[in-house]
């Protein structure tokens, strides 16, 4: 055995990402977005198919493959990770590949619903609620395993997103495409903001036209981690992206759970232990080790 000489071997996987879109600073959309660059940085080939792939994402993703549905039809992979499969599994369902996953982001939405396909290997949630919904459908019958959304801990984090104490303003961010999910926990907010006198700064998509004298909203943006060194508190619904968000940047957390027709269950202040779950590379990780 030669100690000098010795050089451990990495296995290149091609890996294929599918989505329904590719283009907003949102959702599901960061986390292939997130989940992508992980892989790349690790060492892997990796591409991205989504019917629907255009600015301003695509133009933050760099070292990414960008293929067509005739190219993924005649290539092969070792691994295909997949979301939104009440759409994109007809584009998939023929791709020749080692392994399939199939990522459910959400646990209200039709079209988070698992594809039940003997293709499909395995399936993981984001969140523990969501693998507690997928093991609801009786035709479940493949493993369904816990892996967190991926997130860049070099951009949210406590000193970098620490507020200035010259800022005296309270605030309160609501990130998000402000739906019909998030129409209710941001009412309530308001009507709280009365009473307390803080300020709601929304950012993201917005579907309605709310005129309140403590609220802002802003525009999808991507350096959003600046927003945060602006609040004290961080609100969102379920453990999604804000939530997490607000937890790497040292925030308090009011997170809301909905129903299917955005009625708020609960309200709470929500907390994590081990973080590094949502590291971008940790995630990766746990998929490359399933």
């Amino acid at each position: 055995f030669d100690f000098f000489h010795y050089t451990t071997k990495i296995y290149i996987m091609k890996i294929l990402l599918a989505c329904l879109s590719y283009r907003e600073f949102t959702g599901s959309e960061l986390y292939f977005y997130e989940l992508s660059s992980a892989l790349r940085d690790a060492g892997h080939d990796v591409s991205i198919f989504s019917p629907f792939v255009d600015s301003p994402l695509k133009d933050k993703t760099v070292g990414i493959n960008f293929c067509t549905k005739n190219v993924i039809s005649k290539e092969s992979y070792d691994l295909l990770i997949f979301s939104h499969g009440k759409v994109i599994w007809e584009y998939l369902k023929n791709v020749n590949t080692k392994k399939t996953i199939n990522v459910i982001h959400s646990e209200v939405l039709d079209l988070e619903e698992p594809i039940v396909d003997d293709k499909v290997d395995e399936y993981v949630g984001i969140r523990p609620t969501i693998v507690e919904y997928i093991k609801s459908f009786p035709s479940v019958n493949k493993p369904v395993k816990l892996i967190y959304n991926p997130f860049d801990t070099d951009r949210f984090n406590p000193k970098t997103c620490k507020k200035k104490k010259s800022n005296k303003e309270k605030v309160v961010l609501f990130p998000g495409s402000l739906d019909y999910l998030r129409y209710q926990p941001l009412k309530y907010l308001l009507d709280l903001s009365e009473k307390q006198n803080f300020k709601v700064l929304h950012v993201g998509r917005n579907d309605y036209s709310t005129v309140h004298p403590n609220f802002v909203t802003q525009e999808p943006r991507w350096d959003v981690e600046n927003l945060y060194k602006e609040c004290d508190i961080v609100s969102g619904i379920f453990l999604g992206r804000t939530s997490i968000e607000g937890l790497l940047c040292g925030k308090k957390v009011l997170q809301f759970d909905v129903d299917k027709s955005g009625k708020i269950k609960k309200v709470y202040w929500h907390t994590e232990d081990n973080l590094d779950k949502f590291n971008k590379h940790t995630v990766a990780t746990n998929f490359l080790n399933e």
